[in-house]
Formats: C-alpha cells, structure tokens, sequence
C-alpha cells in the first residue's frame, strides 16, 4: 500500500465536548484520514470501547480536560480491549494526572497532534503487552558514526 493509500485509510475517532477543539482537529487530523467526533467526555471505558468500535477507528484523541483520572481508566480498558488500537490524550490544563498520561497540550502545536496521531496508529495503545522479542517503539537506534556502505 503505498504512503498515500495509507493516509487516506487511517480513521480517527475524537471524543470530547469541546466543540471549537472539534474544528481544530478535523483541520489538523483530517489531512491524515477520516475523522469522526463523539460528542461525549470520555470516562466511561464501556462507551469509549464501543465507541472506537463500531467508528472502526485506528486511532483514538481524548480530550481529557477536567476528567483526567477517568481518562487513564478508559486508556487502560482500550489497552485490553483493542491493543492495536492507537490512543492519543490531549489536556487543556498541564496537571500532574494529565503528565502521567502523556498528554499532549490541547492546543499545542498542530505538528506535534499529527505526529502524535500517525505514531500512535503504528503502536497501538500505549499500555498494551509487547511481545518480548519486538523492540519497544520508544527505543531509537543511535546512527551517529554509521557510514552508508
């Protein structure tokens, strides 16, 4: 499949309240792929799970503004239920609960969501068990020193 097949292929589902973040992620993510919005604030595991399932979503953005705990239990219910699942947090406020999700600023860079959104649908979910003999998708190889050849 080529790179921009792939693209085009990749669904997002967004789920939150904010209704102006709704129009800055369909403009940022929607050059990726389709993007579908749940009007919902995303602290039910159940619904989220379903949710992404019947969008057929790769990748999921929760918007967990003024709901971070709950946020980190529908990470972990995603995490079981759907491991290829790829899952983004956003977060209005920098909070210790928002850092311990790895948030990204809500209204961050516009770089920074796409990036976030094209790596989480190669990793799937964050909390996920990895089988032991694939590296871990945060190591990088260090190429410094390396001659093409």
């Amino acid at each position: 499949m080529a790179a921009g097949d792939r693209a085009s292929a990749l669904r997002v589902l967004v789920v939150g309240v904010d209704e102006h973040y709704r129009e800055r992620a369909n403009a940022v993510i929607g050059e990726l792929g389709g993007v579908t919005f749940a009007d919902t604030r995303p602290t039910d595991p159940e619904t989220v799970v379903a949710l992404a399932g019947h969008e057929q979503a790769d990748v999921v953005v929760l918007d967990a503004t003024d709901c971070e705990t709950a946020v980190a239990c529908v990470v972990t219910a995603l995490a079981v239920a759907a491991p290829r699942l790829g899952v983004v947090v956003v977060c209005e406020h920098l909070t210790d609960a928002a850092r311990d999700l790895g948030a990204l600023p809500k209204w961050g860079w516009t770089r920074d969501l796409r990036v976030a959104v094209q790596q989480a649908e190669l990793d799937g979910s964050p909390l996920a068990p990895r089988p032991a003999a694939l590296p871990r998708p945060d190591a990088r190889r260090d190429l410094r020193g390396v001659t093409p050849g």
